[in-house]
């Protein structure tokens, strides 16, 4: 009890400044998101390039997750796959009622003696649209996280257990496209804006124990940008029948455009509480945008282990239960995720963690 009473303590004291960071893996994402000083897999990639030199594999692992919300998966994955021609996705779908907001995300790699590899994917798109009608809107974007992660532990006079340092290096490809379009039912056109983007970024990370209480801190985003190569063309769409076409016009080169992201800074703590094994986990965060609080927790059962959290923030209300299934060099896992703020949709993750 002691334990969680510090986890929450350290929590409430750095709750000053933040922003909700995405449910990546499904240890972290089935405890709501608290993953900086939790987990020690390849998902440590996103939440805390330190966290991975707690690696427990001996020689290798291999991580496959997906995460998704969404209210029609189908139309979701049509519409990312068709960022840089929106008016297509609408010409595809004219005779059905759009309006939705999705997004994909996970973490897909290999960590070889605690040196990860890894790509994490982060996409979205928001479509409104009327059945049997041309006119409407798409917008879409997705970025691709190619990610070095290297680290060290080491001992420190002044500090009771190791230290580990971690770093994350990103080689980031982007695209992105919007269309919106006027008209009639029947004929309508839109500009078409789209774009192609690369950048890198930079996360730094430690980890340490006070106690039996772990307590990590990270840094993400740092020095990160990504450079744009945007053009645009006019998208003309016509229906015959039941088949809409679309006949595009001539691109026109546009500026290049950069984003550069403001850096985000996490604090976690966790603790597993003696005799039940139960682990218990909290992470604050904070960024430009606002703050985000994660909490959650996971208890082992033998072969299987639940878990459960919460995240909440500016424009965050999240509810969160997953569970694990451990078999001799492999583990599955899925969350299920209830959005108080978008109550239709269906959001989920799966994992598949293979270590020897």
């Amino acid at each position: 009890m002691k334990k969680l009473v510090c986890i929450l303590a350290i929590l409430v004291f750095c709750s000053t400044v933040s922003s909700a960071q995405l449910l990546i893996g499904s240890k972290a994402g089935g405890m709501g998101g608290a993953g900086v000083s939790s987990v020690d897999d390849l998902s440590a990639a996103y939440y805390n390039p330190a966290a991975l030199m707690k690696s427990k594999v001996k020689a290798a692992e291999v991580k496959i997750s997906l995460g998704a919300q969404y209210t029609d998966p189908t139309e979701l994955s049509q519409a990312i796959s068709k960022i840089s021609s929106p008016a297509d996705f609408i010409a595809d779908n004219y005779s059905k009622t759009l309006n939705f907001n999705g997004n994909l995300d996970g973490i897909i790699g290999f960590n070889i003696r605690k040196v990860g590899i890894s790509l994490i994917p982060i996409a979205n798109a928001t479509t409104s649209k009327l059945a049997d009608s041309l006119v409407g809107s798409v917008e879409g974007a997705s970025q691709h996280d190619a990610v070095l992660t290297l680290g060290n532990s080491f001992s420190i006079p002044f500090l009771p257990e190791e230290l580990s340092v971690g770093v994350n290096a990103k080689y980031i490809t982007a695209y992105s496209g919007d269309i919106t379009t006027t008209g009639t039912t029947l004929d309508a056109s839109g500009t078409t804006t789209y774009g192609a983007g690369t950048g890198f970024g930079f996360d730094v990370g430690a980890l340490t124990s006070f106690k039996g209480i772990n307590v990590g801190i990270v840094a993400r985003n740092l020095a990160q940008s990504i450079t744009y190569k945007n053009k645009s063309q006019t998208s003309y769409l016509s229906c015959s029948g039941t088949t809409a076409t679309v006949t595009n016009g001539a691109e026109t080169t546009l500026p290049d455009s950069t984003i550069n992201f403001n850096p985000s800074y996490a604090i976690g703590a966790s603790a597993t509480l003696p005799i039940i094994g139960l682990q218990v986990a909290g992470d604050y965060e904070m960024t430009s945008n606002g703050s985000a609080t994660h909490l959650g927790a996971e208890l082992p059962l033998h072969l299987l282990t639940l878990r459960a959290g919460l995240a909440s923030g500016v424009g965050l209300s999240k509810i969160t239960l997953g569970a694990k299934v451990s078999l001799p060099i492999l583990t599955l896992g899925a969350v299920v995720i209830a959005d108080a703020n978008d109550k239709a949709a269906n959001s989920y993750i799966v994992d598949i963690n293979m270590g020897w």
